[in-house]
């Protein structure tokens, strides 16, 4: 292969991305906690990856990304999904593929903390847990203008999420 093309080639590759056990550190959020195993800088926008650990009671509300899938792996807990207003319950060992487009929300009911790999295709949706990262050092969910900051957060980066309506965990 001609040494151009290669190189144009070799910028299209994802970075060599090796990481050992508790690398890198968790961050907390206010829904527990985030590692950050692989960035869409990473893989030049392809994908991202990263393992939350969501708190007893966590939720989000409904939303949908439309032109992001999400995938879930469920490594530890239950992991609870809405999915088009069918609730499910998803033990270690699941594996959920949000479609892009697809109106869904998630949390955890449980009494245990719920860790999950999230892959993001393409990446890009990631950034929003750093900014969440940053604002919890700042405000905390029970904060009157912490959703607020929020969505100004998710306007500003531009993330792929489109807020649908409020939900809550099945008691």
């Amino acid at each position: 292969m001609p040494e151009k093309a290669r190189a144009e080639e070799d910028k299209e590759r994802p970075k060599l991305v090796a990481l050992k056990s508790g690398e890198p550190a968790e961050l907390t959020y206010d829904g527990g906690t985030a590692r950050f195993l692989v960035s869409s800088e990473e893989t030049h926008g392809a994908w991202s990856l990263v393992e939350l650990k969501e708190s007893p009671g966590y939720h989000t509300n409904l939303h949908r990304h439309n032109h992001t899938d999400e995938a879930f792996y469920v490594l530890e807990g239950v992991l609870t999904v809405n999915l088009g207003g069918k609730v499910s319950d998803y033990p270690a060992g699941s594996y959920v593929l949000i479609p892009r487009g697809t109106p869904h929300a998630q949390g955890n009911g449980g009494k245990v903390p719920a860790r999950v790999l999230l892959t993001m295709t393409p990446g890009g949706f990631e950034r929003s847990f750093r900014d969440r990262v940053e604002l919890f050092k700042t405000a905390k969910p029970d904060d009157p203008d912490f959703r607020k900051k929020r969505r100004e957060n998710a306007a500003r980066g531009n993330y792929d999420v489109e807020f649908l309506a409020k939900w809550k965990l099945p008691q």
